[in-house]
């Protein structure tokens, strides 16, 4: 039987949906320390505990424990006490390290190393162990810091950031001392969640299991922006004994359902699965979907291959793509308006796959046009056609359901529906490359134009934008409800379109369906609260602006919108941004997530194994073992925006965001605005934690945040002028300008 199942989107859009023992029961929302973790967790908490050496109903805390052992609320998760201001001298420094090589950012502080004034010269060694981390000169960073310590004592920060230092030089012991020294100095939240943290990773490396999980759960309980990247650990904890390894799957499923980006956890899911003699086909799926991320994971490909011996029938029917019978939607009434061209089945770097088959069926008569001949054929509603890659001819040919040839064309040719109202349905798209991209069926509206090429076809989707915009709300704020903020969305999208059609008029398409803005799944996905959000917001145009949209978002945004009433006094340097990742989101975050177990969208943090980034770096030339991660350009605010990572045997610098996100951890981070602590282990880098703000570029309309502001009361147009402040916005219906 067919599998029906949703593509690796499930992982990416932070649903899990892969099982592998009994389903996880939901966590209960956190908002105190002492809150009860639900009972599968709670029975799967006493098997590590037990596994580590524990004897039940006797853990002892640890003196870190006990120092934070007190009620958390919402005050309190949402104060942050961060200061960033700078001494003016050094405040210009960071100034110029925003456009300066890594090299001149670093002696522009080194020129104050051993300022007369003590508060300029702990700052500046504090900014310069940073940076010298950054380089992979731990000696380094950690003489900087303790010089900044000396000269300053009492400031928590550096005290912490030594902490933390000492980590990433592997001295766990002398870690976990400075996090509790750090207690000393403070016990505000942000600060003592961050030492605890530290704390459980040094007793985790060090082998301390039982203290580790004693740790943990107090984190899992009392830290609701760590609660996926404690389970996630959990999940490893538990891995790690084969007493308890049967229960890590409950943990790695929760760590997953508090964040879909978590690539570790599910990693770790598939390496479990594949111990599953019994059953082979999860550990298929899981490693596929990780293949199918990262084309440079020669593990998961030798696990895909080697499982998918054990599977009969075709393997695309077990993988996560999303199966049509035949049109959903069925039919729509058209908007006429800019004709959008749009690649179909593009990989992740936007790059249209050749197809060697298609299947295409249609809610009306679908009219076959050649670009010489005019029309060609009809074909039923409702009748199956296939469209087929001859390799030999290098044309496409088009099939009857018995297999037989009715047409075929090695120039473009178009297949639409008689009628504009009716749609179309491609199904079953197939290439060389099982897991170039997702493969799930899409039904669409207007026209679909295929283009024979020299290794297989292009398909592309010629549609009216406000045909389209419906249907990319469906992907990009499926959980958004509000009609103002779907309104709103709406208007990015159509201005968005048309500066697309405008900058790719003449060419091939103007968008693919895996674009960095245009996440397109079929209008099958739409619903009616998306196609009227598209209709009351028609006629209005958006010019003037950066145009651009996101998930979710801090208080610290790419283009400086605030997204909450008390805006931060951030301004970028290089210990300012670990401050601003260490603080709490403000109470009044308009991005704030109903479900206080989801700031993951906000909030979150992943340990990346170094292996993975060495394999995706050595795939693009020699590298050799990772020894640096040094940030080359940044936004004004400290966004990376490229990256240099240093090897033994060379270098490679990523140039885009898309490109750090993908070496780092296979495109699934959720932002390139993050701070990150390499974990060294002699010269080389073996694993990096990485700490980070915001779900996408940080850029317009932040879509979450566009949902707080309608409940508060905003409306659509008012969200725009909110989020593209110096925007022109016209009514094209009365002429007038907002």
């Amino acid at each position: 039987m067919r599998k029906y199942v949703l593509f690796l989107s499930v992982f990416i859009c932070g649903v899990s949906a892969w099982a592998q023992s009994a389903p996880a029961k939901a966590v209960p929302a956190v908002g105190h320390a002492n809150y009860t973790m639900s009972e599968g967790v709670a029975e799967s908490m006493d098997a590590v505990k037990e596994g580590a050496g524990f004897v039940s109903g006797t853990i002892t805390k640890s003196s870190l424990v006990t120092r934070m052992d007190f009620q958390l609320n919402d005050k309190i998760l949402h104060t942050s006490v961060q200061d960033y201001r700078q001494p003016q001298e050094l405040a210009e420094v960071a100034e110029k390290c925003l456009s300066a090589e890594p090299d001149e950012c670093f002696f522009y502080y080194k020129s104050y190393e051993n300022a007369t004034d003590k508060a300029v010269a702990a700052r500046a060694n504090l900014e310069l162990s940073v940076l010298s981390l950054q380089r992979g000169q731990v000696k380094q960073a950690l003489a900087h810091i303790n010089k900044a310590a000396s000269l300053d004592p009492e400031d928590p920060f550096i005290e912490l950031t030594r902490g933390w230092t000492l980590f990433s030089a592997g001295k766990y012991k002398k870690a976990r001392q400075s996090f509790a020294d750090m207690l000393f100095l403070t016990a505000d939240f942000e600060y003592a969640s961050s030492a605890k943290l530290g704390t459980a990773l040094a007793y985790y490396f060090e082998g301390n299991h039982a203290q580790t999980a004693a740790d943990l759960q107090y984190i899992y309980t009392a830290d609701p922006y760590m609660i996926s990247f404690a389970a996630y650990m959990m999940g490893r904890l538990a891995a790690d004994k084969k007493s308890s390894r049967y229960q890590a799957p409950v943990f790695l499923q929760q760590a997953l359902s508090h964040d879909g980006h978590n690539y570790p956890a599910m990693q770790l899911l598939a390496d479990l699965a594949a111990k599953n003699k019994k059953d082979k086909l999860p550990a298929f799926q899981y490693y596929a979907t990780l293949y199918s991320l990262d084309p440079a994971d020669k593990k998961a490909q030798k696990q895909v291959e080697k499982f998918a011996e054990d599977i009969s029938g075709n393997l695309a029917d077990y993988l996560f793509f999303l199966r049509l019978d035949r049109p959903i939607v069925q039919e729509l009434p058209s908007t006429p308006s800019e004709k959008i061209k749009m690649a179909l089945y593009a990989d992740r770097w936007q790059k249209p796959v050749a197809l060697q088959k298609v299947n295409v069926i249609g809610s009306g008569i679908l009219a076959v046009t050649d670009e010489r001949l005019g029309e060609v054929l009809k074909a039923p509603s409702y009748v199956t056609r296939v469209l087929e890659f001859n390799p030999q001819t290098k044309a496409v040919d088009l099939k009857d359901k018995y297999g037989h040839v009715e047409f075929s064309a090695r120039r473009p040719f178009t297949i639409r529906p008689e009628k504009d109202s009716k749609t179309l349905v491609v199904k079953e798209a197939a290439a060389a490359d099982l897991f170039a991209t997702d493969f799930s069926d899409k039904e669409l509206k207007g026209s679909l134009i295929i283009i024979p090429g020299q290794d297989g076809m292009m398909l592309v989707n010629e549609v009216y934008a406000e045909d389209l915009i419906p249907a990319l709300l469906a992907t990009q704020a499926k959980n958004v409800q509000n009609p103002q903020a779907l309104a709103a969305l709406s208007v990015v999208f159509r201005a968005a379109l048309k500066q697309a059609a405008q900058e790719k008029q003449g060419q091939v398409y103007h968008i693919t369906d895996n674009d960095v803005y245009f996440k397109f799944k079929g209008i099958n996905l739409t619903i009616l609260a998306m196609l009227e959000a598209a209709k009351a917001s028609r006629g209005l145009e958006l010019s003037g602006t950066d145009l651009g949209y996101y998930g979710a978002c801090g208080s610290v945004t790419f283009d400086h919108i605030a997204n909450t009433q008390h805006r931060p006094d951030y301004t970028y340097s290089p210990s300012n941004l670990s401050k601003y990742i260490l603080s709490s989101p403000p109470a009044d975050l308009y991005s704030r997530p109903a479900d206080e177990t989801q700031w993951a969208q906000v909030k979150w943090i992943y340990l990346y194994d170094a292996k993975d980034i060495q394999a995706r770096l050595q795939a693009r030339g020699k590298f050799g073992k990772l020894r640096a991660m040094t940030p080359l350009k940044l936004s004004p605010n400290g966004r990376v925006l490229s990256m240099r990572f240093t090897g033994s045997k060379g270098s490679y610098d990523a140039q885009t965001p898309q490109e750090v996100s993908y070496i780092l951890s296979a495109g699934t981070m959720r932002s390139t605005f993050f701070d990150f602590v390499p974990m060294y282990k002699g010269k080389n880098v073996v694993r990096v934690l990485v700490r980070g703000y915001d779900s996408g570029t940080g850029v317009g309309l932040c879509v979450n945040g566009a949902e707080g502001l309608a409940h508060g009361g905003s409306d659509y147009q008012g969200i725009i002028k909110y989020y593209f402040p110096n925007a022109r916005i016209l009514d094209t219906y009365t002429g007038e300008v907002h």
